[in-house]
């Protein structure tokens, strides 16, 4: 049976990022679009995305009362599209990225080949580097591009194609703002349920939305690396270790980006990213 693929991406402030986005989505032979306008301000900055007028057949906006995060976001489109087409799989693309020639072939053909698999993921054209798998560092939140001891690998929430069929629903861990709901999900589903495609099929701007160096970026930032410390934990004394590395790795994180920027924001983030995490640790 093939599955209709179904491109879902969320929509924050940047119309012409998203139009830009959607309309590679459909270039490249998705079979419709769902945009999940997560601005929170009513669909004005919607109005914008100028595809969802031109091919209201293909693409659907739907439009949040709020802007719930990344991970809830995620969550709530993949139930729309489910609702509207039951059988599809969903290729979930960040609004500030577009799709090469291929991509949706190639990604849902890798998934077809690998019936244990739940999301397929490829390198990803950042402008100055590629990404692909990555690995998250249990003790100290490192992240690399190459296995690190007791490390775990996940894939960028960036670009998926994935098949909800294969896993229960909701896909991500809505403890998760922003940032850290993509290591989640690698350690949820493991190397097995993953299928790495190691070809340069999405290109990406990165951070229109959250605004790398802002308190914002920073302030979630740090709040994913405390949750991840609570979450990957099986155990209270790997709980205190993990706490104990990122207290280290955190403050010299956030001192050294402190003078490389000449701002205080990375050193406030430390302390109110531990408080927006803290409501949820023991």
């Amino acid at each position: 049976m093939r599955h209709p693929i179904i491109g879902l991406t969320l929509h924050y402030r940047h119309a012409a990022l998203t139009d830009r986005c959607v309309r590679s989505l459909l270039a490249d032979g998705a079979d419709a679009v769902l945009v999940w306008d997560n601005t929170g301000d009513g669909g004005e900055s919607a109005k914008g995305i100028t595809v969802c007028q031109e091919q209201p057949d293909r693409v659907v906006l739907e439009i949040s009362p709020a802007n719930l995060g990344f991970a809830a976001g995620v969550n709530r489109g993949i139930e729309a599209i489910l609702a509207r087409w039951p059988q599809a799989w969903v290729f979930l693309l960040n609004n500030d990225a577009e799709v090469l020639p291929g991509a949706v072939s190639t990604l849902s053909e890798a998934l077809a080949a690998h019936s244990s698999a739940v999301v397929a993921f490829p390198l990803i054209d950042q402008g100055d580097r590629f990404s692909g798998a990555t690995y998250y560092q249990r003790h100290f939140g490192l992240l690399s591009s190459r296995p690190l001891p007791a490390s775990v690998m996940h894939p960028s929430g960036c670009a998926l194609m994935i098949a909800p069929e294969r896993i229960g629903l909701p896909l991500f861990d809505e403890d998760f703002f922003m940032y850290g709901e993509d290591v989640m999900l690698g350690a949820r589903l493991g190397p097995q349920r993953m299928v790495h495609v190691p070809e340069v099929l999405v290109r990406h701007a990165g951070n229109a939305g959250s605004g790398q160096g802002s308190a914002f970026y920073e302030e979630r930032m740090v709040t994913a690396h405390w949750l991840l410390a609570r979450k990957l934990a099986k155990n209270r004394l790997e709980l205190g270790l993990y706490l104990l590395g990122r207290a280290l790795s955190l403050s010299a994180r956030a001192l050294l980006r402190a003078l490389r920027q000449r701002s205080l924001i990375p050193l406030t983030a430390l302390w109110r990213g531990w408080r927006l995490a803290s409501r949820g640790l023991p």
